[in-house]
């Protein structure tokens, strides 16, 4: 077996090559020196081209190209060419600037330096921006900065010259403008694409919140204030937060951290201290001269270095920084001979601020590579130095992580390979694509998309959203909380405007008031009960009701001590189907203003309406409910709680039922009505409908064995339900309707045209609306007779003043005739007029809120400042005098919110049998509870 390992037999010694030269080499060809020289090439383009951030950045060597004059101009040429279109500059020696015969030593570094920076910005990849260096040129303009003051005023002088600098937006010199195009070029893509993103994201963001023009005008404020941002940034200013670096860098400053400046100003200060001091000519100062020029020099140089650090800076967060990713090769100074001490400069400041920076510096020289500082191999000392040796050994080694233990790459040539440089330079210059993700479009059009997005999102919202707070749902309505001015319906236009009207005469007072939201349904759809042409006669005459109350609270208020009620619209849409989050906008309402204290209206008995008194009961907000008489309305569904600060103003379905199915069992012998053995009860099944269910089954329960439920959901249903109830042997004695008023005519024509005549008709107090529209037609069916029960008399003056003595006369009705006429509303059919029996109700309710909020207004004491906002009113203390407000004699009836049995429902509330005569007329034939305080209780009157 062979042995792998070298022989072991003696070769004598070999021979060592001397110091400081290399081993012989055999003879080159032309061949050979042609691809040595390409080898060169490809490695420094490797070296010029930026590694991707995965690799990341790495500290660049000072490349050293040494050999005859001839052949190091040849390569010289040849890396300049490479290099075009690239950043890179070529510096001229160093030769004092023309026109200065005494310049100072700096002067000639300087102006190497500043040459470098306009040839190094001219260069930049096709629609990239171009390299800035405001750091550098801030150090020159402090430079070149005179004064007229001295001693202590030196700072005050040179803190004005700085802000009249800052100050200054409008360029002077052909440089200044150049540079300052370039600078908004350089930072177009930054703020620009950066406030036209963010006002694009708030305008979709808040889409909803904002009118159509407020929107539009929005979006173009971004492009506009990132213009005026972009003007600011690009002047040659660049900004203290920039230029808080001079406080950081180490050159200039005093070693004791305590005499360090604070400011720029300081720092300027110091700069001119030391410009100063290096152009001192004593020759007793020379040393101190030396020193300042050289400190000088090193922050020029430090500056230089600085913006290029800032202009390759990748970072992930930075995002708009878009061209420090999209530099795909280092700024490269090629210096080709001469006076190397900017060379020298530069490798002195690195070492010093063991920083690594972008620049390939890379110098062809006849001569030798110019002596470095020595660095020591070994630290050693006394054991007192120890923590001194610790220190150097630990900036040694972050020196060689930032910049590296070898700083040079020395590459010899010989003057053959003058003639192969040209042959090798035919290789093609390699280059590292940009990235994708970093084109300079890319800004724009993530923005473009942004905007179109947002403007996509305006004009939609234009279309789903009917005004601030205010949205457009999907059955084309619209529901939100307006505070005045926003029309939800054609045809109420004229009362909402008197109520906006109103609202800014209270405002404009200067006088307290409280906000009182009325909360109702104010829009149609078509799919809903009443369908999409129901003219709203109800909520009409709620809002009639709530402009009175309000109007005569303005019109008594003579002196300013009377509360004023302000009144926010919510529209809740068609059968109250967004309720529950109109009720949500209406919390926010009143966390925003301190002002509202109550909640009027909520006059149907629906699920959505129950949800929606649960959510403003979540913020305790005082509800009194107008016409909805669901016994457990106030009932929370997930925990069967009660909300304390309901306060419904009807009475109750177990009480309609119970005294509906007496009177039914009595009859009324005088419109020739028998009393009733037999009922078929028709209930409304609509599962989100609580009153049908729920009072047809209390009115069963409370008519007796006599009384048979028939379920309807359409009105369709009527004609063979009707059919099949005549149709029995026995006619029954009276037809008991719990619906809704849509369905009611369609109910009394089915009834019509069946084999049951004269049948009696008793209908629940939804149906007020259908009989106020129809009475004529109703009165007139001879085959039916038509009864409803009644929360409010009827507003005919004839029956007025035969239930009303005539000192509790009420005289609304008549104000309600007078806004009718001043809103131009009587030469309206009848059936688009409002509602006198809900406009009062609806008032009542008002001046039972309003009532309580004088009441508690008034135990705070308080009065406004001279010029100052009027108090606000406790809604803490509101809903507290909501639970001890006494009687009042209201136009509806006795208001008195508390006292019923279940301790739940107001007092004798008056529930009124009304039948109706041929001509149409409307008359009360039987009464429960009281029209006022003093009125005798009515006999037979059952309690459920």
């Amino acid at each position: 077996m062979t042995s792998a390992l070298p022989s072991a037999t003696p070769e004598g010694p070999r021979p060592v090559p001397p110091p400081g030269r290399a081993p012989a080499e055999p003879a080159h060809t032309p061949q050979s020196r042609r691809e040595g020289l390409q080898e060169f090439l490809r490695v420094f383009d490797r070296i010029r081209i930026r590694p991707t951030r995965r690799g990341g950045d790495i500290p660049l060597p000072v490349l050293w190209v040494t050999g005859p004059w001839e052949a190091t101009s040849a390569l010289a040429d040849a890396l300049e060419e490479r290099c075009a279109g690239t950043p890179h500059t070529v510096p001229a020696p160093a030769q004092d600037p023309p026109g200065e015969g005494s310049a100072p030593p700096y002067a000639a570094l300087a102006s190497q330096l500043y040459d470098a920076t306009k040839h190094l910005a001219e260069h930049a990849a096709p629609g990239e921006a171009h390299l800035r260096f405001p750091l550098f040129a801030q150090v020159q303009w402090l430079l070149g900065l005179h004064v007229t003051e001295e001693g202590h005023e030196l700072r005050d002088g040179v803190r004005r010259a700085m802000n009249q600098r800052r100050r200054q937006i409008k360029t002077g010199t052909e440089q200044e403008r150049r540079s300052f195009w370039k600078n908004v070029r350089a930072y177009a893509e930054g703020p620009l694409p950066a406030w036209a993103a963010a006002t694009a994201i708030l305008s979709a963001g808040w889409a909803d919140q904002l009118t159509t023009l407020f929107g539009l005008c929005a979006l173009l404020a971004g492009p506009v204030i990132g213009s005026f941002h972009v003007l600011l940034l690009s002047r040659t200013w660049a900004g203290r937060r920039r230029y808080m670096w001079f406080l950081r860098q180490p050159y200039l400053m005093p070693e004791n951290r305590r005499n360090q400046p604070r400011d720029l100003t300081g720092f300027a200060v110091r700069l001119l201290a030391a410009r100063d001091g290096a152009a001192a000519a004593e020759p007793r100062r020379s040393r101190e001269a030396a020193q300042a020029n050289a400190e000088i020099e090193r922050l020029l140089v430090n500056a230089f270095l600085e913006d290029l650090r800032q202009g390759f800076e990748r970072r992930l967060w930075q995002v708009w920084r878009r061209v420090a990713w999209a530099r795909t090769s280092y700024p490269v100074m090629l210096v080709n001979g001469g006076d190397l001490r900017l060379v020298s400069r530069i490798e002195e400041v690195r070492g010093a601020t063991r920083q690594a920076d972008p620049l390939l510096v890379v110098v062809t020289d006849a001569g030798e590579r110019p002596g470095s500082a020595p660095r020591p191999g070994v630290l050693a000392g006394r054991p007192d130095t120890a923590e001194e040796l610790w220190d150097r050994w630990g900036a040694e080694l972050a020196r060689d992580r930032a910049l590296g233990s070898v700083r040079d790459l020395r590459i010899e040539l010989e003057a053959e390979d003058e003639q192969a440089v040209a042959k090798a330079n035919s290789l093609p210059v390699y280059r590292r694509p940009r990235p994708l993700l970093a084109h300079p479009l890319i800004p724009w059009i993530a923005v473009t998309a942004l905007i179109a997005v947002s403007l996509v999102r305006v004009l939609a919202t234009a279309t789903a959203t009917c005004g601030p707070g205010i949205w457009r749902t999907s059955t084309g309505e619209c529901v939100g909380v307006s505070e005045g001015g926003f029309d939800f319906a054609p045809h109420l236009a004229p009362v909402l405007g008197l109520i906006d009207l109103q609202n800014r005469t209270i405002l404009a007072s200067g006088h307290p008031y409280a906000t009182v939201v009325y909360f109702g349904k104010m829009t149609t759809s078509g799919s809903s009960q009443a369908g999409a042409y129901d003219p709203l006669t109800d909520i009409h005459g709620e809002l009639a009701g709530i402009a009175l109350a309000q109007g005569r609270l303005i019109e008594n208020n003579t002196d300013g001590s009377l509360l004023q009620m302000r009144v926010l619209l919510a529209n809740a849409g068609a059968d109250f189907r967004y309720a529950q989050d109109v009720a949500r906008e209406t919390v926010r309402k009143a966390e925003e203003d301190p002002t509202v204290i109550g909640v009027i209206g909520l006059g149907e008995s629906r699920t959505h309406v129950r949800a929606a008194i649960e959510e403003l009961g979540r913020k305790a907000l005082p509800v009194i409910s107008t016409t909805a008489t669901f016994d457990d309305l106030d009932l929370r569904v997930r925990d069967g709680r009660r909300v304390p600060s309901f306060f419904p103003l009807a009475p109750p379905n177990s009480r309609l039922a119970a005294v509906a199915a007496g009177w039914a069992h009595a009859g009324v012998p005088e419109r020739k009505v028998r009393g009733a053995g037999t009922a078929k009860v028709f209930i409304d099944s609509t599962t989100t409908d609580l009153i049908g269910t729920d009072l047809g089954a209390k009115f069963v329960a409370a008519f007796g064995p006599g009384a048979e439920p028939v379920r309807y959901h359409h009105a369709r249903d009527f004609p063979a339900l009707v059919t099949k109830a005549c149709g029995q042997k026995t006619q029954p004695d009276l037809m008991y309707y719990a619906g809704r008023t849509a369905q009611f005519g369609a109910f009394v024509t089915a009834i019509g045209q069946s084999q049951c005549h004269g049948l009696t008709i008793l209908a629940n107090d939804d149906v007020t609306q259908y009989v106020n529209d129809h009475a004529p037609e109703l009165g007139g069916n001879e085959r039916v007779r038509v009864m409803y029960v009644a929360l409010a008399p009827p507003s005919a003056t004839r029956d007025q003043q035969r239930i009303f003595p005539p000192e509790y006369k009420t005289d609304f009705y008549r104000r309600l005739d007078g806004l009718t006429a001043t809103l131009r509303l009587t030469g309206l059919p009848r059936t688009q007029l409002p509602s006198p029996e809900y406009a009062v109700q609806a008032q009542d309710a008002a001046v039972a809120l309003m009532a309580a909020a004088q009441e508690a207004f008034a135990g705070q004491g308080v009065t406004a400042a001279p010029g100052g906002p009027p108090p606000v009113v406790d809604r803490g203390g509101v809903l507290l005098a909501l639970e001890n407000l006494q009687e009042i004699d209201g136009d509806s009836g006795l208001v008195k919110l508390h006292g019923a049995a279940d301790r739940r429902h107001a007092k004798d509330r008056p529930i009124l049998l009304v039948a109706l005569d041929p001509d149409g007329r409307q008359v009360v034939v039987r009464q429960c509870g009281k029209l006022y305080a003093k009125q005798p209780a009515a006999a037979h009157c059952p309690e459920p």
